[in-house]
């Protein structure tokens, strides 16, 4: 498979490929541009359509018009290791260790593989989980209740699709599209995505915590954000505050806890020059 990101403003993700557009009926959900995604050119004899021009098909099966997308190529990856996770995060190193497979296989998975990157991503990840400690919301998610934009449309969805993983899913229209992307039933099973802590979840909820976070940064084109800032300069200096601050709001919804991810960033930022 090859390497693709949109060029997009915001291209739809389809189920299928339509006879004819507009055609709102298999739109999946929009992405992003600089969202990323490995996969494959359609034969033009697969697409009903020829005047519609190319198509691509991702890993998961889900297909995006060519018209928005390019063939990518990333640098070359970044190692990571322990040390790095926990200057980045603030974790201890004991919790670095444990989540050192899961946030390896989620930086390779959506090619989070450079050092500005790396230390956004972590920097980010350490100030929502508190330092790579908590897998699930601490509130009860009833805040959430009847929040159609999050998809909660059953009594009880907001608690039962609280915030959970390194980076906190949120809703049942999120458990839903994690699910497809990654084959695995979130919906009738939303514990997978983290138990409460890192000290009780099992490997396999560590892992789905991780890779939810590098989904959820995907999805956002966090890595297109991420690259626009110098590692060589000071964070709390512009532009390089301005595209921290997009990544957390796109993350949080506002500006919550910057100075903290802020903090988390500068101590990390040795570890990754």
């Amino acid at each position: 498979m090859a390497h693709y990101i949109v060029t997009a403003t915001v291209l739809n993700k389809r189920r299928s490929i339509p006879a004819s557009l507009p055609d709102d009926g298999s739109i999946v959900e929009k992405v992003a541009k600089g969202f990323e995604f490995d996969g494959q050119e359609v034969d033009v004899a697969n697409v009903p359509n020829p005047s519609l021009g190319k198509w691509y098909q991702d890993a998961a099966g889900f297909f995006y018009s060519g018209s928005g997308v390019v063939p990518f190529t990333s640098a070359a990856p970044v190692t990571l290791d322990a040390a790095k996770i926990k200057a980045a995060t603030g974790s201890t190193l004991n919790n670095a260790q444990k989540f050192l497979p899961y946030i390896t296989a989620a930086c390779t998975k959506y090619h989070i593989n450079t050092p500005i990157r790396q230390l956004c991503f972590l920097a980010q990840l350490g100030h929502e989980s508190a330092g790579l400690f908590f897998t699930e919301e601490l509130a009860s998610g009833r805040a959430y209740e009847g929040r159609t934009d999050l998809g909660n449309t059953h009594p009880g969805d907001g608690i039962r699709y609280k915030g959970r993983g390194l980076i906190q899913i949120t809703g049942r229209g999120n458990y839903q599209w994690l699910g497809t992307d990654f084959g695995e039933d979130f919906v009738n099973n939303p514990p997978l995505l983290g138990g409460k802590n890192i000290d009780v979840c099992s490997p396999q909820q560590l892992k789905y915590a991780a890779l939810s976070a590098g989904w959820f940064w995907n999805n956002r084109a966090l890595n297109a954000i991420a690259d626009n800032i110098n590692i060589h300069t000071s964070i709390e200096e512009r532009p390089n505050l301005d595209h921290f601050k997009l990544i957390t709001r796109k993350i949080n919804g506002g500006y919550n806890g910057l100075s903290d991810r802020v903090s988390r960033y500068k101590n990390g930022v040795a570890a990754f020059v």
